[in-house]
């Protein structure tokens, strides 16, 4: 069921919390690790979801995307 809900959240993106490279957000009502692999991550920076292991899903800092997008989720 993870990797069904993982692969679903290929593509969305969503504004960083904190500058750690390693943090949580709960998407689809689930939580999950995320790893910043491109970028430097900074407080309300963009994040994409890119690609997901086992373990991470993989995000990179992409600011030209913007809130008003269809695959924007709010990070609380």
């Amino acid at each position: 069921m993870a990797d069904y809900q993982m692969e679903r959240a290929i593509g969305k993106y969503f504004r960083a919390k904190s500058d750690r490279y390693v943090d949580s957000i709960r998407i689809f009502g689930m939580p999950f690790t995320y790893k910043v692999i491109e970028g430097i991550p900074e407080v309300g920076t963009m994040l994409e979801v890119v690609s997901y292991d086992s373990q991470f899903l993989h995000v990179r800092v992409n600011n030209e995307l913007f809130e008003n997008g269809g695959d924007y989720i709010v990070n609380h």
